[in-house]
């Protein structure tokens, strides 16, 4: 039998072609050609190569059906076709990927009783040969085949025949479908019937209902209530007050998608209630899904604190693998209430006081929000009685003037130390203070965090999903404009602000004024009264006016950077940079804040090559969240000031990239 079904069914094929050929050359002979006898013998020889053909045909067909017989006899009914036993629909291939046997069960998948020589990749599109042969065990895919599920399993296996040399003959690939599709069936519902859990907060609760009075506190609370119960009743859901700005809410979990394809729109109703009374009235949600009841209550409450941390407005879904955000489309409301400021700094105090040293720890790449915060709060542990140890890396040409200037003053000797210094003076009496970020991944020196028993974290970036865990105490104020406008008021309310020195208020004032571009963006009441309270403890501000001067040099490569600004969406320019620079973070940074000036220009990217990768810098007068659009590109920050870096890129590429991520963002926006 090594001689195949296929192996025939092309030699008749050939014989057929021949056979044609001639009786129509004959044919053709007889009519055109004077000589009729060639004609003739031509239609001959067709007639007798058919004949032979068929003959052949019968006898092929004989030593089959006594091969079969012979089988029978000797192994019995199931052995005849061992194929036909199998529970499943089951097929073997030639190498190339033609069929050469099948049950019974196979042919009833497709409603097709003649399979022999067809590819399977013709009859299965979803599966790639290549891709099975490659594959060292057995390969498995799950497919559809009409309205039915199936597992498609295939492996390779070694004929045992001898003698054979073509290579179709040595290897067989046995294929097996396993029906799925009630399986499949149960899973559905069982996942769709799941219970998920939301936990829905009013923002900003006290700050905004404060301002009015008991009838309208009531209205504007009915109005949410309203907006909350509809909302529900669109999947059957069970609400349940459990605090005066709070609310839980139960629903199964195929109503799921139906809100994430109307994009949440609860969040734009409860929007519009603040809208017609003129004031900033939002919702937050967080939702738990994929586990059991128990953890998707806890997955709903960690969301919620991410949705909060994020600027509020939003809703943020996990389970146990991601976070998946909607919203987030209004501007952070600036807190008037400073209860949990006044708590924390009491809490700071105590922290400090029970510690034997405390170390200082911004980002990578210090900037001046950061560095000024460190440089303000050690000034805290001084007066504390505690020594201080800021923790800097050889990465930050952005506050190199101040920098020099700090350690030129005999107090400051010693306090500047790396991540190595840091980690051998680590003792577990030791407090670790992390500012102006929340991510381990921008840590200088991430181990100091993980060994550290004592750590306290101050930020004010969106909260994204990759945050400092565990820490002793978390001061996360999105709406602050600044990491030292935070600070500031740490210190005015532990009572330890006239302890600053004159260029510790130029730290502080100065990362204000970085962060807020000069008090134009990302600046409340709060912003203005911390630069008071700097400048009442003795602030020269016509000294930190040197800190921002530049040079000749770095002045014509910002200017070339901005040349090259193009309008890719209205109100919205981006610039690249392709020539490696001195100091290109901050050049671009520069850059970027440059382009905001140009007429109806409110958001700026700057593309730009930074130590092997390609960076992106974003910058914003408050109306366009650049943090959404470069979460798009796997990074973030925060709504006026974010960036990103992407590897394996060129310039041109991450220009398209972050095109891509605008036009998502405006979609977004629109819908």
């Amino acid at each position: 039998m090594s001689n195949h079904y296929g192996k025939l069914t092309t030699a008749y094929a050939i014989a057929a072609y021949i056979s044609a050929a001639l009786l129509i050359a004959g044919g053709i002979s007889v009519v055109f050609i004077p000589n009729a006898y060639i004609g003739a013998a031509e239609m001959a020889a067709g007639v007798v190569i058919f004949l032979l053909m068929l003959i052949l045909r019968g006898y092929r067909r004989n030593i089959i059906n006594s091969y079969l017989n012979h089988i029978e006899k000797s192994s019995g009914v199931m052995a005849s076709n061992p194929m036909n036993a199998l529970p499943v629909p089951a097929a073997a291939c030639h190498i190339d990927g033609t069929v050469k046997w099948y049950n019974e069960m196979f042919a009833d998948v497709f409603g097709n009783d003649d399979l022999y020589e067809t590819k399977i990749e013709d009859v299965i599109p979803a599966v790639k040969w290549g891709t099975i042969l490659k594959t060292p065990s057995i390969y498995q895919k799950q497919i559809k085949i009409d309205d039915k599920s199936f597992l498609f399993a295939a492996s390779a296996v070694k004929n045992k025949q001898q003698g054979s040399s073509r290579d179709e003959d040595k290897v067989s690939v046995y294929i097996y479908l396993i029906d799925k599709t009630t399986e499949n069936e149960i899973q559905a519902k069982y996942d769709n019937e799941r219970t998920d859990v939301a936990i829905i907060n009013i923002d900003n609760y006290d700050d905004v209902l404060q301002r009015v009075n008991d009838s309208e506190r009531q209205q504007i609370l009915s109005h949410i209530r309203q907006c909350v119960s509809e909302w529900a009743a669109e999947s059957d859901a069970i609400v349940k007050s459990t605090d005066r700005d709070r609310y839980y809410v139960l629903f199964e979990h195929r109503f799921l998608q139906m809100y994430e394809d109307k994009k949440f729109d609860i969040l734009n109703k409860v929007r519009n209630i603040g809208d017609e009374i003129k004031l900033p009235v939002s919702i937050s949600i967080g939702i738990g899904i994929s586990g059991t009841l128990a953890e998707n209550d806890t997955y709903a409450r960690n969301a919620l604190d991410i949705a909060l941390g994020r600027g509020g407005d939003q809703v943020s879904i996990k389970n146990d693998i991601q976070y998946r955000f909607y919203g987030g489309t209004a501007r952070d409301y600036e807190k008037s209430t400073r209860v949990k400021t006044r708590a924390f700094a009491v809490a700071l105090k105590d922290f400090i006081k029970k510690s034997d040293k405390v170390i200082l720890m911004g980002h990578s790449a210090a900037d001046y929000d950061c560095f000024g915060a460190a440089i303000g709060l050690q000034r805290a542990v001084r007066a504390l009685g505690k020594t201080p140890y800021i923790v800097v890396d050889n990465n930050s040409p952005a506050i190199k003037t101040l920098y020099n200037d700090i350690r030129e003053n005999e107090e400051y000797q010693g306090m500047f130390v790396d991540g190595d210094r840091a980690l051998e003076l680590l003792t577990p009496d030791t407090l670790v203070i992390v500012l102006d970020t929340h991510r381990p991944s921008m840590l200088p020196c991430q181990a100091l965090v993980h060994r550290a028993s004592k750590v306290i974290l101050i930020d004010h970036h969106r909260r994204s999903t990759d945050f400092i865990s565990p820490c002793s105490l978390i001061y996360h104020e999105p709406y602050a404009s600044s990491t030292c406008e935070m600070a500031t008021e740490l210190l005015e309310y532990m009572d330890l602000g006239s302890a600053l020195t004159s260029i510790e208020a130029e730290s502080l004032y100065t990362g204000i004024l970085i962060d807020t571009k000069n008090f134009m963006v990302k600046t409340g009441v709060r912003t203005f009264e911390a630069a008071s309270y700097l400048r009442r403890l003795g602030l020269n501000t016509v000294g930190i006016k040197r800190l921002f001067n530049v040079s000749k040099e770095d002045y014509i490569y910002r200017s070339d950077i901005v040349k090259t600004a193009e309008v890719i969406a209205p109100h919205i320019a981006v610039a690249r940079c392709y020539g490696k620079i001195p100091n290109v973070r901050v050049i671009a940074s520069q850059a970027s804040d440059e382009m905001l000036n140009i007429a109806d220009i409110h958001a700026s990217i700057v593309v730009y090559p930074l130590d092997g990768a390609i960076s992106v810098s974003a910058r914003s007068l408050g109306d366009i969240n650049v943090q959404l659009i470069m979460e798009k590109l796997g990074g973030g920050g925060h709504s006026t000031v974010a960036g990103a870096q992407i590897k394996d890129k060129t310039v041109d590429m991450v220009v398209e990239d972050v095109k891509d991520a605008v036009y998502s963002y405006i979609a977004d926006q629109e819908n």
